[in-house]
């Protein structure tokens, strides 16, 4: 992976709460897509299978510890900002990481909300079933089961993400379709606030 220069286009007004959200998000998410492409270069074990993947803690864990995994001149850093219309941030990244990010953006953008139907319809689905605080292992019913299943083949799909990224989350998961699942939900809930930056022309990646 490759460190070079990133430039995000900024309009219209932000507030500090705006910069707050990007940062905080644009962060967890290049911590996700970083572990993807290192277990993929490098493979790597990152040993989340330890986590009990029960209710919203593990979740937490999990995107801080992606980011643990990053050595600090990796991180994105701010190189200059301009607050103008329009204005730009530049940040020293990893240009593959950053590209990625913005694949992801631009997927959900271009998708009409339809990305956005398909998580809600999932989630919902998702919670009737109680399958926060299940394992995968103890699914007795088989419709649950297929659901997992369909859901993450769907969120693969909706997401565009590519035959690496996909190989990486079943690594990452130890092949644990219903982990795979709660952590696909989770980096959209993170890239979700980043797209309505995007959607709004207050940020363009």
């Amino acid at each position: 992976m490759n460190k070079g220069v990133v430039t995000i286009k900024l309009d219209e007004r932000w507030s500090l709460e705006d910069f707050s959200v990007f940062s905080k998000q644009y962060i967890q998410v290049y911590g996700f897509f970083f572990a993807l492409r290192k277990i993929s270069e490098s493979n790597i074990s990152l040993e989340y299978e330890r986590m009990p993947w029960l209710g919203g803690a593990s979740v937490v864990h999990f995107f801080n510890g992606m980011k643990s995994h990053i050595h600090p001149k990796h991180l994105p850093e701010v190189k200059r900002i301009q607050y103008a219309s329009p204005g730009f941030i530049e940040l020293t990244a990893l240009v593959e990481v950053a590209e990625d990010i913005r694949n992801l953006v631009l997927a959900i953008c271009a998708s009409g909300g339809a990305v956005g139907s398909t998580y809600h319809l999932i989630h919902s689905q998702y919670k009737k079933r109680q399958l926060a605080q299940k394992k995968l292992k103890a699914l007795n019913e088989k419709e649950d089961i297929n659901f997992v299943r369909d859901s993450v083949l769907e969120l693969h799909n909706k997401l565009k993400l590519n035959p690496k990224q996909v190989r990486s989350l079943n690594a990452i998961s130890k092949g644990d379709q219903l982990v795979e699942l709660k952590m696909l939900m989770a980096m959209y809930r993170r890239a979700k606030p980043i797209v309505e930056l995007q959607k709004s022309n207050k940020a363009q990646l």
